[in-house]
């Protein structure tokens, strides 16, 4: 099974201008033939290790438009996914949370989300009221919407 984080971002920018925040803010480099229509793939040398992270920036297609109450996420406002691939699993969570705290940093103004393949919510930051780091297993599901409404657009 592969494992993928993800930082989700409430904004309108395509995919390749929120690359270009990697590349400027994190010295990711763009990875020949990786751009396909709005979807762009990048790596960047891991902090905490030696190898590359795998980075595809792209649309959030884990929206449904119109969700019935047992099917909201908190995912389901933002327009951009950054996917982050890297092994072992628990330094993809570091680099993950570095990348999410670097872009926390340097765009205060733009809310997003960190996550643990498609199911963990680790992290929301909304502008003007901070930024939320919850407890493990905290999922981006309807189940948990009491615990992540305050800290996400929906």
């Amino acid at each position: 099974m592969s494992t993928v984080d993800n930082v989700f971002l409430n904004v309108d920018e395509p995919p390749a201008v929120v690359a270009g925040w990697l590349t400027d803010l994190l010295g990711f480099e763009q990875v020949a033939g990786q751009a396909v229509g709005e979807e762009v793939g990048l790596r960047g040398r891991a902090k905490a290790d030696d190898g590359w992270l795998g980075v595809v920036v792209q649309r959030n297609g884990h929206v449904s438009p119109e969700p019935e109450a047992d099917e909201v996420q908190a995912i389901d406002a933002c327009g951009i996914e950054i996917g982050i691939r890297y092994k072992p699993e628990t330094v993809l969570h570091r680099e993950a949370r570095l990348i999410f705290d670097t872009l926390v940093e340097a765009r205060p103004e733009v809310p997003m989300l960190l996550t643990e393949n498609l199911e963990i919510l680790v992290a929301a930051h909304l502008p003007g009221v901070g930024t939320q780091y919850f407890d493990s297993g905290t999922t981006l599901d309807a189940p948990d919407l009491d615990t992540w409404r305050p800290w996400v657009r929906t």
